[in-house]
Parts: structure tokens; C-alpha cells; sequence
């Protein structure tokens, strides 16, 4: 490195490094910790890249990576990349040139990465090549590998973004040596010695495997268009690979990898979010109705929104302070009555255990929605108790507790297994105590949930307990987010983490969008987009298949980021207030408030809508996907539509005749359950579980 090079570099080094605003002029402002001194060091390297001084760019770039890694760098307005994912990036840009010059230092410590871990089939030793060496040579056997090993495991999709990553790059126009060095779009490999035709057919099987014949279909019209005389090996047959896949994507029977439906476990179906294949139902009469008791909510019913779960035979919903439990089939409670808290009233009161004082409700005006939610990990279920407050007010007089709490729901009859305050993270300043933000995600033997402090500049953070014990593992800040709330209102919220391909997803009601790593909290990226609207809960929908996040933003507008980096695919206003993120199905994206939506997940294009008109019209609770059906529920009634097409598959089930209104929806094999303002019902299989099939042909279903 010249005198010259090293004096700006020293210079540029001495600056601090605050704080990055991540927008302005728009409330919430966001700001997210980052690395000036990693920024700068990477922006120096671009001027080595552009004079083509290979060597001190290639030696900047991987001191930078060495001594900033876990830091986050800006890349752009509002976006924020981990400083290995941003110099990879870069790096995999660069021309031949330099990648020879890159892989001549780094080749022979990948080398040893991977022999050691494929001889040891340690895919975590393998992967460190992609963290550390992502452009080296030996990246092109390790994506090849990594590959193979999760398609052994039946995890087609996981096998397909490793394939994926072998695909050529679009190429610019400009010649090779002038290649952009920007930091956006996926990371790939840029020159894989494993044909293209061969990679293009594994990706065939890969969405057979998942079940996507759809996709199968796409990739397999990119190979005949490509390379229409390939030949190789399917199933122990040698021919036109074109023409043996044709035969496998013609029997889909051959790719029935369908198991049992899962539960509905948390808020969404699963951890995903994204539902779960419970077969559908033609809902008849109703087998029971409950109401709430009162006493143990922290607001009134219409301001109380309440998601339930299903375990077995059995319900829960959760209250502000309490949880409650019923025998699906018979509405009676969940266990016997020796075991309930005494009367009559709270007969269904799983938690707290009685005798139990009065809750301490907040004494100042609140905001918003109060929204409940619940998980089931195990023989477990985990709930947070206690005010919904999760900021409180200035001149707030009364203490505001709450806590997670664990009960055993298997041979424990709703003992209390784990209690946690939000006192186990702890605090080195003066800015105060930490809330947890929502209901925790279990992942293993791991609770993770979304925290915050501070009003009206809150502080956003995901912390990380042992599910046992309950004690800390790690407490990770996100970002802190100066909002437009009047300081003499207690802030209500409730945000929640999802999963998806081993990662943790954040999307909160400040607009701030994260992925992560539970093991070690580590940020791959953040990006803030504008607040969503409404009450909650708020998190992000993943796509396995497009490798997209759908999120909600302002009132009306989805946007939909790029799991890898998280940078914006494609965003759209619709026309109308949004609520639910419902699911995503066979490529389509079912969005649902005051009218319900059914959007392409790779372009945003409205694929169908059904727009409400009038009042009484618009929807009311959360629906659900089933299968290729649609359940959305308005005030009066309940509409079952066709998935593909949008159209009605019978007459709206009436609500209201049925002695209930629209609420928040589970299915089950016993039936609807439909969770509503100060009520659950439970509407029986009048019409029966219907398969697949039944549903397309709509005479065939019962008319009421």
C-alpha cells in the first residue's frame, strides 16, 4: 500500500462512528448501530477495485472482514448489510483478474475447510467457507455439497438455495473488467465449474420434492429453453434430461411428499407464520359457545384482540392476565373440575393459579389494540402474562408487571413449570427496564422474544432464553426509533419473531425488518421501511420458495424484502386498509382488512381481490388458508373462496344466525373456531372434512 493510500486510510479511521439514521423526515426515525470505520475501509477499497490495484484492495477488504465481522455497514438509505455478506458481495463482483489474485491468499485455507468437514460431515465446518471465503474456488464443491447433504435429509428447499447459488450471474453489458461492484441483489457464485444443466435439474427435483410441481414446471422450461440437448442420468436412466424430467413432472402421484397437518401451535399456524395444511372443513352449527371472564382482561372486549391455539382435544385462549383452556369437543374445561381455580366462572381459568389477587391495570389512557397470543413447544405451553403495556407513561402512578410464563399442558394439568420477568436482562444505564415485546417463539431448546424499553425513543431488541432454566443466553439491540407517541399514553404493542430456513425474522410496528442467527443473536441485515398501521401483532410472512419476506408498511402498502440481504423486491399500495398477512400458497400471497387480496409473491401483481364496499362488508379477524381455500371472515359471515381463482366455492356461511360474528379463525378436526371480541365458538362439521377434490367442483358442497 503506498504513503499516499495509507494516510487517507488514517485518516479515515480517526472519525467517530455513530449511529446511522435509517430514514428521515418520516416518524418513527430509525437508528441502527453500525460500523463508520468498516464503511470506510470498504469505500477505500472500491477506489483500489476501480484503479484495478487488486492486491491492496483484496488485502483491505479481508483485514476489514477480520476485524469488523458481526459489525453492521449502511449500503444504502435505510438498509444495513453484516460486513461479511457486504465484502462478499463485493467481492464475487470483482473481475478475473482480481477474483485470481482473491483465491491465490484464500484457496488453501478453504481447501482445508472443506476436506476437514466432508471428511468429518460437519456441514458447519463446510459452511464456514461461505461466511469467511465466499469467493474462493472451493465455495463451487462446497454449495455442491451442502447441497447434497440437505437433499439426503429430505430439506429439498434448503438443497435448492445452495444449488441455486451455482446458477451463472446476469451478466451487464459492459465487459468483464468494468463488471458492477455494487452490494445489492443475492449472492452467488460467479464462475461455477458445475454445468448449468446439471444444476438446473436438480432444482427440478428439488421443487418436486417440496411439492411445487408449478415451479418444477418453470425451472424446467429454463432448462429446454437453455439446453434442450443435455444429456445425463435421472433414476438410474441415461437419455435427454429435458425428456426424463417431462416424465417425472407428469406423475405427480411419484412426489406426494405431504405429511400429517401440524397443529395450530401459535399466532399463524406455526413459527413460520405461514399456516399449516389442516384439511378443510364445511362448517355447520355450533357445537358450543364460551364467554371471557372479564375480571383478569386489561381493556373492553372490542379493544381486545385474541389468537388461540390447539393442542390434541384441547383450546387455549389468552386473556391479558390469565389463559383459559376448554375440551374442544365439549366445551367443558380442559381438565377436571378438582382441578380448576373454584367457581363456576373461572372453571376455565388454566392460569393463575387459585387463590389469586386482582390484576393492576394501567391507570393512564393506553394505545391501540390490546393483542393476545400463545405457542406450544413440547409438552408446554408459554404464554405472556400481566399488562399489556410494553412503554409506560410519564406520570404513569401504578406498577406495570408481566412475565412469561410455562405451563405443562401434558401430565400437568396447567402447572407452572417457568416464570421469567423481563428482569433477567439486564440494564447499564439509566434508560430503564426492558419489556418483553409479545409472546416468545421456541426453537429447540431456546425461547426467543422481541423486547423494548423507552418512550416516546424506544429501544428495539431480541433476546434469547434457555427454555428450562429461563436464564439469559443473549439480548441482542436492533435499533432505537424516536415515535410520534404522546408521553402521557402507555404504549401497547405486541411484536413477534418468526422462522424460516434456521433463521430468526423481526418486523415490529416501528417498520424496522432484521434477520438473524439464534445461536449467537448476529444481524445478517436490517432494513427500515415505513411503520405499519393497526393493532398487531406484527411480523413478517417468509416465502421458502421465492426466498421473499412479506411485511406489512404504512396503511395500505406490502413490501416484499430479499431473505439473503433485504433489500426491497418489489412494493405496492393496495386499495385499502391492511390487517392479516393470511399465507402464502402455491405462489400466491393471500393479504386481508377492510377487503381481502390474493397477490403473485414474486412480482406483488393482484392476482384477484375481493373489495368491500360497505361497512358490514369489511372483514373482521384473522382468516386462514386451507388447502386451496380461502376462510375470510366479515362481521356476519364467513366466506370459503377458491385459492387460484378467488370465487366463491358455496354461499357465505351466516355468522350471525350461527349466534357469533366474525373473530379470529382455526381450524381443527372437530371443527371451526372462530375467536371473537368476548367470545369463542366452535361451529361442527355439518357439512364434514372435505378433501381436495370436493372443493373443485362447488356443486358438490352443501348449500345453506
Amino acid at each position: 500500500m503506498n504513503r499516499s493510500a495509507r494516510m487517507l486510510l488514517l485518516g479515515l479511521l480517526t472519525i467517530p462512528a455513530p449511529g446511522v439514521l435509517a430514514q428521515g423526515g418520516a416518524a418513527p426515525t430509525v437508528t441502527v448501530e453500525t460500523s463508520t470505520t468498516a464503511r470506510r475501509k470498504i469505500r477505500l477499497a472500491e477506489v483500489y477495485l476501480k484503479r484495478q490495484d487488486w492486491s491492496d484492495a483484496i488485502s483491505l477488504l479481508r483485514r476489514t472482514l477480520d476485524d469488523h465481522a458481526g459489525d453492521l455497514v449502511q449500503v444504502s438509505p435505510g438498509r444495513f448489510l453484516e460486513t461479511s455478506s457486504r465484502i462478499n458481495r463485493l467481492l464475487v463482483r470483482m473481475p478475473p483478474a482480481a477474483l485470481a489474485v482473491y483465491r491465490e491468499q484464500v484457496d488453501p485455507q478453504a481447501r482445508r475447510w472443506f476436506e476437514s468437514g466432508r471428511s468429518e460431515n460437519d456441514t458447519a465446518v463446510v459452511s464456514r467457507i461461505l461466511v469467511e471465503a465466499y469467493p474462493s474456488r472451493w465455495t463451487d464443491d462446497a454449495l455442491w455439497w451442502l447441497g447434497e447433504q440437505a437433499w439426503k435429509t429430505n430439506r429439498p428447499r434448503r438443497a435448492a438455495r445452495y444449488w441455486q447459488q451455482l446458477l451463472p450471474p446476469a451478466r451487464p453489458a459492459d465487459s468483464p473488467t468494468t463488471r458492477r461492484l455494487e452490494a445489492g441483489g443475492r449472492l452467488g457464485f460467479p464462475d461455477s465449474r458445475h454445468p448449468e444443466a446439471d444444476v438446473r435439474t436438480r432444482l427440478v427435483l428439488c421443487h418436486c420434492l417440496a411439492g411445487r410441481l408449478d415451479l418444477a414446471r418453470i425451472e424446467w422450461s429454463r432448462l429446454k429453453r437453455r439446453f434442450p440437448d443435455a444429456r445425463g442420468t435421472l433414476a438410474g436412466q441415461r437419455g435427454n434430461l429435458v425428456a426424463l424430467l417431462a416424465d417425472w413432472i407428469a406423475r405427480p402421484e411419484l412426489w406426494n411428499n405431504l405429511s400429517s397437518p401440524a397443529p395450530h401451535i401459535t399466532f399463524g399456524g406455526a413459527i413460520d407464520r405461514n399456516g399449516n395444511d389442516a384439511e378443510p372443513v364445511d362448517p355447520g352449527a355450533p357445537l358450543w359457545h364460551a364467554s371471557f371472564d372479564e375480571s383478569l382482561a386489561a381493556g373492553p372486549s372490542h379493544l381486545t384482540d385474541r389468537h388461540p391455539v390447539i393442542v390434541d382435544n384441547l383450546l387455549f385462549v389468552a386473556s391479558s392476565f390469565g389463559v383459559y383452556g376448554w375440551n374442544l369437543k365439549t366445551g367443558q374445561p380442559a381438565w377436571p373440575a378438582d382441578t380448576a381455580t373454584g367457581t363456576a366462572a373461572s372453571a376455565h381459568l388454566v392460569y393463575p393459579p387459585g387463590p389469586a389477587g386482582p390484576p393492576v391495570r394501567a391507570a393512564r389512557q393506553r394505545s391501540g389494540h390490546i393483542v393476545t397470543s400463545l405457542v406450544v413447544a413440547g409438552e408446554r405451553l408459554y404464554a405472556r402474562v400481566g399488562s399489556p403495556v410494553t412503554a409506560q407513561a410519564a406520570r404513569e402512578p401504578r406498577p406495570l408487571h408481566h412475565e412469561l410464563v410455562a405451563l405443562d399442558i401434558s401430565g400437568g394439568e396447567g402447572r407452572v413449570v417457568l416464570q421469567v420477568s423481563p428482569t433477567v436482562i439486564p440494564v447499564n444505564d439509566s434508560r430503564g427496564r426492558w419489556s418483553f415485546d409479545g409472546t416468545p417463539l421456541v426453537l429447540n431448546d431456546r425461547l426467543f422474544v422481541t423486547t423494548r424499553r423507552g418512550h416516546p425513543q424506544a429501544e428495539l431488541g431480541i433476546a434469547s432464553l434457555d427454555a428450562d432454566s429461563g436464564q439469559l443466553a443473549w439480548h441482542r439491540r436492533l435499533a432505537s426509533a424516536v415515535t410520534a407517541a404522546d408521553q402521557t399514553t402507555n404504549i401497547v404493542t405486541h411484536n413477534l419473531l418468526a422462522s424460516s430456513n434456521g433463521q430468526l425474522l423481526y418486523s415490529g410496528d416501528t417498520g424496522v425488518v432484521a434477520r438473524l442467527d439464534p445461536a449467537t443473536g448476529s444481524v445478517a441485515w436490517i432494513t427500515s421501511l415505513d411503520p405499519p398501521t393497526g393493532s398487531g401483532p406484527f411480523c413478517t410472512l417468509a416465502d421458502p420458495d421465492s426466498d421473499l419476506l412479506l411485511v406489512r408498511t404504512a396503511n395500505d402498502r406490502l413490501s416484499a424484502l430479499d431473505f439473503g440481504d433485504g433489500h426491497v423486491a418489489w412494493s405496492r399500495r393496495l386499495p385499502g386498509r391492511i390487517d392479516h398477512l393470511l399465507g402464502i400458497r402455491n405462489g400466491r400471497a393471500i393479504v386481508s382488512g377492510h377487503s381481502l387480496w390474493a397477490l403473485n409473491i414474486s412480482s406483488g401483481r393482484i392476482a384477484w381481490q375481493r373489495l368491500a364496499r360497505e361497512q358490514h362488508q369489511h372483514g373482521l379477524g384473522r382468516g386462514l388458508v386451507a388447502s386451496g381455500i380461502v376462510y375470510w371472515p366479515t362481521r356476519e359471515r364467513l366466506h370459503l373462496l377458491d385459492l387460484d381463482s378467488g370465487q366463491p366455492l358455496r354461499q357465505p356461511v351466516r355468522l350471525d344466525v350461527r349466534g357469533c360474528r366474525g373473530g379470529n379463525l382455526v381450524l381443527s378436526p372437530r371443527g371451526l373456531v372462530i375467536c371473537g371480541e368476548n367470545q369463542v365458538t366452535v361451529l361442527g362439521l355439518h357439512g364434514g372434512l372435505l378433501p381436495n377434490h370436493q372443493f373443485d367442483n362447488p356443486a358438490s358442497l352443501p348449500r345453506r
